[in-house]
């Protein structure tokens, strides 16, 4: 029977106390022994002593040091997903560049619970950009490079805030498919969040301070940097779940030298401010309707004027199908192209277009799932029509 990871960490947590209070009938559950014993927390003799066979003879309870490593093993969870993507780009702009690649990404992830208040986790990621864990197969069947894409602590001083820093997740609130930020971007420094509830509501305010370039010779004050700060509100409207945020990410244009991005952009400053939200509603189906605008308050360079960026965007779900569109559109200088959606246009800013998804749960953690994306790119960035075709299979573990 498959068993999830809070059981497991219930089951751990519990065991030593149910093993007292109940030496003659409890069984010790297989699955959780067989992991200590693969990892070197208990030797051979100790897994046979905790053996539902010789856990049945009340003399033989387990030592005070083994109930010690099987509390410590509920509070360590061990997670990761991997993902099988064939895709089909072709942009054309007079002549012609078709690409067909097959892809893999394999993240996994270990968490520790410190203590009551602290956890402390890495993940390591295949490949290693900033947008993407992607790995293209076909390289002589050479072996792969693993990357941390995360090392954290997150300490919990008291309920509803979170002060964490290292290589963290996105501590922000976005829409699905944000213009912002690609899903695999984790910002690197420092961030608090505290959620709260109020007149019905669920407020979320969070800020934080991140390095994108330390550079060799200067003091901290000159190493190029963003911060941010964000305010989101939960609630309901008329029986339906609603959500409304706004943002401010700043990058510093430094005393080192202006921030490089990519994407297409010749702004070298950026102070993005943005709005977003969504609406659950019923029409027959249950569908989520949401959108996103911003503007880069800060742009400078000959397209300073092209500033803006916009999306809409709907999704549904039928059993275990889930369906989505959007349609988006973003100026040349409106997001920083180096940290944007690497899968919309190639990347590219100053680019328009549709984005289609569909879904199917296969099982409860195994889907199947296609994509398809077609944009235009303005003259300043190629001038040319991108369309992408991704098919993914996806697996949770």
């Amino acid at each position: 029977m498959k068993q999830t990871k809070l059981s497991v960490a219930i089951k751990a947590t519990l065991l030593g106390a149910s093993i007292v209070l109940a030496p003659a009938s409890f069984a010790v559950d297989k699955e959780l022994l067989d992991i200590l014993k693969a990892n070197g927390a208990i030797t051979e003799d100790q897994y046979t002593e905790l053996s539902m066979s010789n856990m049945m003879n009340k003399q033989n309870k387990p030592s005070d040091e083994m109930l010690k490593k099987m509390a410590w093993a509920g509070k360590l969870k061990v997670k990761g997903d991997l993902r099988l993507r064939q895709e089909f780009r072709n942009d054309t702009n007079g002549s012609s560049k078709r690409e067909d690649r097959q892809r893999y990404r394999a993240r996994i992830a270990v968490e520790g619970q410190v203590t009551d208040t602290v956890t402390a986790g890495v993940r390591m990621a295949s490949n290693g950009g900033a947008t993407s864990t992607n790995e293209t197969l076909g390289d002589g069947f050479e072996n792969d490079t693993v990357y941390f894409d995360r090392a954290y602590i997150n300490w919990t001083p008291f309920s509803g805030l979170d002060l964490m820093g290292g290589k963290i997740k996105q501590p922000w609130e976005q829409v699905s498919g944000g213009l912002v930020w690609d899903g695999d971007v984790n910002p690197e420094g420092g961030a608090a969040r505290y959620t709260a509830k109020l007149a019905g509501a669920e407020i979320i305010g969070s800020v934080g301070h991140f390095v994108l370039d330390d550079i060799d010779g200067y003091s901290f004050d000159e190493d190029q940097t963003m911060r941010y700060g964000q305010l989101t509100a939960k609630f309901n409207v008329a029986g339906a779940k609603a959500m409304l945020g706004g943002s401010i990410y700043d990058y510093d244009a430094n005393k080192a030298g202006a921030f490089t991005s990519g994407g297409g952009n010749d702004s070298t400053k950026y102070s993005l401010q943005e709005i977003f939200g969504s609406l659950n509603i019923n029409a027959g189906l249950p569908l989520t309707v949401y959108g996103q605008y911003v503007v880069n308050g800060d742009a400078d360079g000959l397209n300073d004027g092209e500033d803006t960026a916009w999306l809409l965007g709907v999704e549904t779900k039928m059993g275990r199908w889930k369906a989505s569109y959007d349609y988006r559109e973003t100026e040349l200088n409106a997001v920083n192209g180096a940290f944007n959606d690497s899968d919309f246009a190639g990347g590219r800013t100053d680019s328009e277009g549709n984005r289609w998804k569909l879904s199917y749960k296969i099982d409860k953690n195994f889907s199947v799932g296609t994509t398809y994306i077609d944009s235009e790119v303005g003259q300043l960035n190629g001038d040319l029509d991108s369309d992408i075709w991704q098919i993914d299979l996806k697996a949770k573990f």
